[in-house]
């Protein structure tokens, strides 16, 4: 059954654990690394005859337009990270549109197609921010991909992702792509970002081969390009944050590429359109 690649498109200072901390003159004054690690991304999905789905940043790809366009050619998907990288419970409904419709329009002019689907940062979606699902059905966009069970995200990620963690629909017109996680007791380890980082190689193998519908669903990976740039710089961030970011980044291109290799991926596209055959 399918295995779904995700890479969520964004520079390094963008990350949770550093964006936060950054002033917006800073911000502002951070170089450009975001073609370091989606290059290494790209030739790795080359040389295994993999494809992906690639959830890019609308800020990001105003900015290097050849470098998106070269992940479309390559046969990828491309789909919503929002244009800027903003938790959905720091928008409004009116600021989530106008954000969402800015991102859509700078990817569509890129690839010369619609976008169907969206990933909010930080999988901030929660209860009460259901009212995005309107949004997205007002831009025609079909799949949904913001929910993340884990240590720190549990209460909304429990009450409605599926014991399966398959893919299914969350609202109505909009499928739900929940990013894979493990069990362990009351809490649920994610399949990629950090935990790839963090935990053993044949942790996420195993956790991939063996999550979904008794291991037959389809199940996802996530990962950021900036994961694969250990040389990116070192910022001054709280000790924990700087932990969380920079924890094992020499390693990552490594693992990714022994992944490539073990596991066949897919976009999601491709499982949605048959889900929606077989519905």
């Amino acid at each position: 059954m399918p295995k779904i690649l995700t890479i969520d498109v964004e520079e390094y200072f963008h990350a949770e654990n550093i964006l936060k901390s950054l002033t917006e003159q800073a911000l502002h004054s951070m170089p450009s690394r975001v073609r370091i690690g989606v290059d290494k991304v790209l030739d790795l999905l080359e040389k295994n005859n993999q494809k992906a789905t690639f959830f890019v940043l609308g800020c990001v790809a105003e900015k290097n337009k050849g470098l998106i366009q070269r992940i479309h050619e390559a046969g990828h998907e491309i789909a919503s990270h929002g244009y800027r990288h903003i938790p959905l419970h720091e928008h409004t409904p009116i600021t989530f549109d106008t954000d969402l419709s800015r991102s859509i329009k700078i990817l569509s002019d890129i690839t010369g197609e619609a976008v169907l689907g969206y990933r909010a940062t930080s999988f901030s979606l929660t209860g009460k921010t259901e009212w995005f699902f309107d949004v997205l059905r007002k831009h025609h966009l079909v799949y949904d991909s913001s929910i993340c069970a884990s240590f720190f995200r549990q209460s909304f990620a429990f009450d409605t992702l599926k014991e399966n963690s398959d893919c299914f629909q969350i609202s109505e017109g909009i499928w739900e792509f929940p990013i894979a996680s493990m069990k362990l007791g009351d809490f649920r380890i994610p399949m990629g970002g950090g935990y790839f980082r963090a935990y053993p190689y044949e942790w996420t193998r195993w956790g991939l081969e063996h999550t979904g519908a008794n291991g037959k669903g389809a199940t996802l990976f996530y990962l950021h390009p900036w994961e694969l740039d250990p040389d990116q710089p070192r910022l001054r961030i709280p000790f924990l944050k700087f932990w969380r970011h920079y924890l094992n980044l020499n390693t990552t291109e490594c693992k990714l590429a022994q992944l490539l290799k073990d596991i066949k991926f897919t976009p999601i596209r491709d499982v949605l359109h048959e889900r929606l055959l077989t519905a």
